[in-house]
């Protein structure tokens, strides 16, 4: 069964992730479980919400949802 926790981890790089997933392997519980499904940001920006209406954030947030820091 998978647990309905879902995070999000921003890597400015592929190196950066996969020296995180090295971190994660060493300290993993005995019994547990992680998943890790990369996405480039180009396949995020293609993401697609279904909900019954648009929260108050998504609300003022402009067309383009991405903000550069």
């Amino acid at each position: 069964m998978l647990q309905f926790s879902v995070y999000a981890k921003i890597f400015p790089n592929r190196t950066s992730l996969f020296q995180y997933i090295d971190g994660l392997k060493r300290n993993l519980p005995v019994k547990g479980s992680i998943r890790i499904m990369a996405v480039t940001e180009k396949q995020y920006e293609k993401m697609l919400i279904l909900v019954g209406g648009k929260t108050i954030q998504e609300e003022t947030i402009t067309e383009d949802p991405m903000v550069i820091l």
